[in-house]
């Protein structure tokens, strides 16, 4: 029997657990590597960053979940999706990659979003914010 996680796209099979684990994996080895001082600010596209293969494998399972909207009621998933690309390319210093994905966050979770664009900005001027805390919002902002 299939795992309940698991899906059939285009004779693929789409296993979401497996998608966090490795969305997972590869955000703490981005976060564990210490910026350089001759390192560039942001990436150009004419010098591509060398992205190991559990990062690259990462982020093809996000775009592959992402594949769906439109067909699946997935909004929570599709978020999570978004805000792990915004992450994962803001550590890699892909700022505008970063900054886009952040808004498709926002188009889920307004304020999850706006903490998101924040730490983006906040990161591109060499500064660390905390990753957002549901808890901090309050509910009459609403």
């Amino acid at each position: 029997m299939l795992n309940v996680l698991s899906f059939l796209r285009g004779g693929n099979r789409l296993n979401i657990e497996h998608t966090y684990k490795v969305l997972d994996a590869a955000l703490s080895e981005v976060r564990g590597g210490e910026p350089t001082d001759d390192a560039p600010a942001e990436l150009s596209d004419d010098a591509p960053a060398e992205l190991s293969e559990d990062v690259t494998e990462a982020l093809a399972a996000a775009d592959t979940v992402l594949a769906f909207k439109g067909e699946k009621a997935w909004d929570g998933m599709f978020r999570e999706m978004h805000e792990y690309l915004a992450k994962i390319h803001m550590e890699l210093r892909h700022y505008d990659i970063a900054d886009e994905q952040a808004q498709l966050v926002q188009e889920y979770d307004r304020h999850e979003g706006e903490y998101l664009i924040k730490q983006v900005a906040a990161h591109k001027a060499g500064e660390r914010l905390e990753d957002f805390d549901p808890s901090s919002v309050d509910e009459a902002d609403d």
